[in-house]
Order: structure tokens, then sequence, then C-alpha cells
């Protein structure tokens, strides 16, 4: 075992050390700079986000202003896939590695960046080669905004789903579903926060990850309800349903809280039961509006199993 670890303390040394040497040949490149803001445009970028820039987040994207951001804010990362992308700029691979090299990144991240870089220079990565800085993610840290991107952009093919989706409702179903889309989002985050393990030092990417796939589980449920396909539960269906939950919530009590910092304790899987008590409540209050047909304990039985199948996987992790 302590030969394993000192092996792998070399090779990250080594890796380290081969890095660092070549990062000393391209810093002798430079920005361009008549690409650089003036004084008076990265004045106005005070609060600007180059990520959200970029990425098109939340706003039609941008490569000259994001260009000037990453400049104001020493965004090197985005520099990096500016010039190596050729977006607002010409591609400068030079430029892109010094990049590289100046951005603030895991050392695996950064020699993972050169390599990727000289397979798009050489022509190995095709005619029409792209990086991007979530390609060679290791750190924790990368992995949480990389995950936060990913989710951001998510969101908004979400909503725009959504949007076109609900575009000939009535009046009062759009306020039913935004009230719906309100405690769908509390419970997803509720979910992330409170059931997922954060002792690893990736747990924002594991955080964000779980959010999603709540947020996208909403959106399938609310689709194939649109497809027609709803929920045909009896009354005695929800009983049964009810009482499974029960035994999960019971045997998810019964286990011991873990003993490390990060772990998912029983009181927080308590408050997200609440939350998830109040999403779906809303489903059955959207319901009445939209889906009229579909008796209330019918909507209780669909996402009790959801939630059921939750706990259980919760369960068998915290073993």
């Amino acid at each position: 075992m302590l030969r394993a670890i000192a092996f792998a303390l070399l090779a990250m040394m080594a890796g380290a050390h081969a890095e660092n040497a070549e990062c000393e040949r391209h810093q002798l490149a430079t920005y361009p700079f008549s690409h650089r803001p003036t004084a008076e445009q990265t004045a106005a970028l005070q609060d600007c986000d180059a990520d959200k820039l970029y990425y098109g987040i939340g706003q039609h994207f941008n490569y000259v202003k994001a260009r000037h951001c990453a400049f104001a804010k020493d965004n090197h990362d985005v520099l990096m896939m500016l010039y190596a992308n050729g977006l607002g700029v010409p591609r400068n691979y030079a430029v892109a590695k010094m990049a590289a090299c100046r951005a603030d990144a895991a050392p695996f991240e950064t020699s993972g960046r050169l390599e990727h870089l000289a397979r798009m220079q050489t022509g190995k990565e095709g005619p029409s080669p792209k990086i991007d800085i979530c390609d060679d993610a290791t750190s924790g840290r990368l992995m949480g905004r990389c995950a936060g991107i990913k989710a951001a952009l998510a969101a908004q093919e979400r909503d725009d789903k959504i949007e076109r989706l609900s575009t000939r409702w009535s009046d009062a179903e759009k306020a039913a579903l935004q009230q719906l889309r309100k405690h769908a989002h509390v419970f997803a985050e509720a979910h992330g926060r409170g059931e997922v393990d954060l002792s690893g030092s990736a747990r924002g990417a594991f955080v964000r990850e779980a959010v999603e796939a709540q947020q996208e589980d909403f959106l399938k449920s609310l689709q194939e309800f649109e497809a027609g396909k709803l929920p045909s539960f009896t009354q005695n269906d929800f009983a049964q349903a009810d009482k499974e939950l029960n035994q999960a919530y019971q045997r998810l009590k019964a286990q011991k809280d873990p003993d490390y910092e990060g772990g998912v304790t029983f009181a927080e899987i308590q408050g997200v039961q609440r939350n998830w008590l109040a999403y779906r409540d809303a489903w059955v209050a959207f319901g009445k509006v939209r889906y009229p047909a579909v008796a209330p304990h019918a909507w209780r039985a669909y996402f009790t199993q959801k939630r059921t199948a939750m706990l259980t996987e919760l369960a068998a992790a915290r073993n």
C-alpha cells in the first residue's frame, strides 16, 4: 500500500514538473493588446460573468463581451477557450496555451488542456476542433463549476420546453403551473442539500446532479401527462403506496446516522420529506385545474411511488 502511494506521489510530482516546464515555454506568448477592453469598457464590466457570456446563460452568448469580461476578471479559462476555438478572435494556439498555463487550475487540468490543445493544433481533433474547460476537469472545484454551467444550460432548455408546452393554456392553468414549479424547485434543492452525501471534494457537482435529476423528472412527468399518460390509480393503490412509503421511511429512521461529516442524517431526510409532501400536494392542486378528470388519490399514488423508490435507494446507500 505504501509503495503504491509513493509511486502515485512520484507520478503526480513528475506530471507537475513536466507541466511547469512546458508552461515556462508558453509564457513567452502575450495577449494581443488590441483584443483587450478599453478602460471605459472595463469599468462597465464590474458585475460581468464571463462564463455566462461565453455559454449564453440567461442571455444570448456574446464572445466579444465574454472576452472583455474575461480580461476584466482575469478569467484565463474563458480566454483559453476563445482563442483555441476561434470565437470572436482568430484561432491562436500559442495564446491559448499561455492562457491555459495562467488559469487557476489543478495541475492535471492544466496538463490535460495542454495535451488537448496540442492535438487540436496538429489536426488530430478534426477540421473544426473545440475545447471546453470542463473537458479535463479533475478537481472538485472545477467539477462543481462545470456542474453549475451544465445545470444552468439545462434549466434554460427546460424553461423553453415548458413554455412551448403551456403556450395555449388558460391563465388559471399557467398560474397553477407556476405554483407547482415553485414547489418542484424547493423540493429538488432540498433533496440535493439534504439527501446527497457531501463528504467528498466533488460534493458541489453531486448536489447539482441530484437537483438536475429531480428537475428533469418533473419535466418528463409533465410531458407524459400532456401526452395523455395520466395516472389512473385507485384509492386502494394509494393506500398500498402510502404503506410502502412509510415502511421505507421507517427503515431509514432505524439506520444509524453516518459518523463522518457530510453524511446524510435522518433529520435531514425528515426536512426533505416535508418539502416532498408540499410538492405532492402541489401536483394535486395543479391536477384539479389542468387535468380535472384525474382523482386526487391517483396523483398521490403516482408521486408516492416515486418517493418510495428514492427513499429505498437512499437507505441502500446509507448501509
